[in-house]
C-alpha cells in the first residue's frame, strides 16, 4: 500500500515552484500524487538498477595502489 502524500507536502511542493495553493488545489494534488505514484509503484520496483548504481566507489578500487 502506498503512503499517501499529504496536502501540506503537496502545497508545499507546489509554493516552491511559485503557484500559490489554495486548500482545494493543494487536496487535489495530493489526491493525484497519491494516485500517480501508488500506480506507478510496482512497476518501479520492477525495474532492475546496479548493485552499485555509482562507479565512484568502483572507480577508487581500480585505480588504489
Amino acid at each position: 500500500m502506498p503512503y499517501p502524500v499529504s496536502p501540506e507536502v503537496a502545497g508545499a511542493l507546489v509554493s516552491a515552484q511559485g503557484v500559490a495553493p489554495t486548500v482545494e488545489s493543494a487536496a487535489a494534488d495530493a489526491s493525484f500524487a497519491t494516485l500517480v505514484l501508488g500506480n506507478s509503484a510496482k512497476a518501479f520496483a520492477q525495474l532492475v538498477f546496479e548493485d552499485e548504481p555509482s562507479g565512484y566507489a568502483a572507480a577508487l578500487r581500480r585505480n588504489a595502489p
